[in-house]
């Protein structure tokens, strides 16, 4: 029986926490039925869309659909307004700091530590939390310059605002949203803290002659006329969202990337080859196509600021009412043949351009080109280790992130036997 069948059989009560739970359980078979025969879905709850174009649509109108739900998680923070000149005002002054002419300085620095790390780990190693959580960690202290911290609570502050923010909302019916809420208020308070210390101090070591060059010093160093509307406050707002959005969403990419390609036998060999040629642009691409597979998210979320026809002039037009939660279905739409032939090949030569990796339109992260080479780096020096198995699939633990996965390599490797799973684990609800 179809998805959509059993659906439809369902009692009303039951509608909506059972296609909720095949998005985490079968999403790509489910998202083929939405997208042939219900690709705006209307639920008690929310409104699905599964068809790329349609997916490209609501994310190209953010005034209508808009990141209202943001708002009671992050406060008056850029990413939770919708072209508001705060908005466009703080991400272009972040934007001017994250200068993209020190890519390969970062690639550089993640090589560097990665590969540190991995020769410390002697051949196996827990790869989210000893590995793709420290990693983006020690960029953001170094290169971000959030220093004089432990990074183990820098992880905890943003694994929470990216649970609260991101994976505690109606439509996630998680089982303790309260507790979500309270970790959340307790690491923000912490983050406070955190920023009341590290201003004064920083600007000190600056007055005293301190000449290090990271992303902190610039926003510090810069002098910001009253009219531009930066104060202290906004910079220090904004230097803490460089944490969060950098080290979970980093971490997650990794990890599933990592098992999307140790899973596939054919594009491992590929992979190892081309990790090992000096440019990087083949390897990269393969990342890629692999996240296609495993995105770290299946859906972005959107609340209607007015009745809007979606899909206009075709046979699928919906009119979406006022206020309605809508959930563009990114991971559907990586999948629809319309914008990827033959989408369940694996097929490095996509443009990468296509996909919803970062985001998408007036949102799109604010980090993604750090991203595009860090998350690869990482990733490219995991595959560079001989001999590399998976002792385990990603332990997702009933949460939305991966918790534990360990691989091996070397001459241990060699004596273990390989039990990972051939396609990725989809986290439980």
């Amino acid at each position: 029986m179809s998805f959509l069948k059993k659906y439809d059989k369902a009692p009303k009560n039951q509608q909506f926490p059972m296609i909720r739970r095949w998005i985490d359980e079968s999403p790509l078979p489910l998202f083929e039925e939405l997208r042939a025969k219900r690709p705006i879905m209307k639920t008690p709850v929310c409104t699905f869309v599964a068809r790329f174009d349609d997916v490209v649509e609501v994310l190209r109108v953010p005034t209508v659909f808009t990141v209202a739900l943001y708002a009671p998680k992050m406060g008056e923070y850029m990413l939770s307004q919708d072209e508001t000149p705060l908005h466009f005002r703080e991400k272009a002054i972040m934007q001017s700091m994250l200068n993209r002419d020190d890519l390969p300085q970062i690639r550089n620095l993640i090589a560097e530590k990665s590969k540190e790390k991995l020769d410390q780990a002697k051949g196996e190693i827990e790869l989210v939390h000893e590995y793709a959580r420290l990693i983006p960690t020690l960029l953001v202290q170094e290169y971000f310059g959030l220093d004089g911290v432990d990074p183990q609570k820098m992880m905890k502050w943003s694994y929470w605002n990216q649970y609260n923010t991101f994976h505690n909302q109606p439509f996630d019916l998680v089982n303790d949203p309260d507790t979500i809420v309270k970790n959340h208020q307790e690491t923000g308070l912490e983050m406070q803290d955190y920023m009341k210390e590290l201003i004064p101090r920083r600007i000190g070591e600056i007055k005293a002659g301190e000449k290090r060059d990271d992303i902190f010093s610039r926003m510090l160093r810069t002098v910001y006329p009253e009219s531009v509307g930066f104060p202290m406050d906004r910079l220090a707002r904004n230097a803490g969202g460089l944490l969060i959005g950098a080290v979970e969403t980093t971490a997650q990419a990794v990890a599933q990337v990592v098992q999307e390609i140790i899973s596939r036998r054919s594009i491992l060999k590929k992979a190892i080859v081309a990790a090992e040629l000096d440019n990087h642009d083949q390897f990269d691409a393969i990342v890629w196509e692999a996240l296609r597979f495993h995105p770290i998210a299946p859906y972005l979320f959107r609340k209607s600021s007015s009745n809007y026809t979606l899909a206009k002039g075709t046979k699928r037009e919906t009119l979406i009412r006022k206020n309605t939660l809508v959930l563009p279905l990114i991971y559907s739409a990586t999948f629809d043949d319309a914008a990827f032939p033959d989408p369940y090949k694996f097929n490095p030569k996509r443009p990468w351009y296509n996909t919803f990796h970062f985001g998408f339109g007036h949102h799109e992260c604010l980090g993604k080109y750090v991203g595009m080479v860090m998350i690869p780096e990482m990733v490219r020096q995991v595959l560079l280790r001989p001999n590399l198995k998976a002792e385990m699939g990603i332990d997702y633990q009933d949460g939305p992130f991966p918790e534990k996965y360990v691989v091996s390599w070397g001459k241990k490797a060699e004596k273990k036997k390989r039990t990972a799973s051939s396609r990725p684990k989809q986290k439980k609800k």
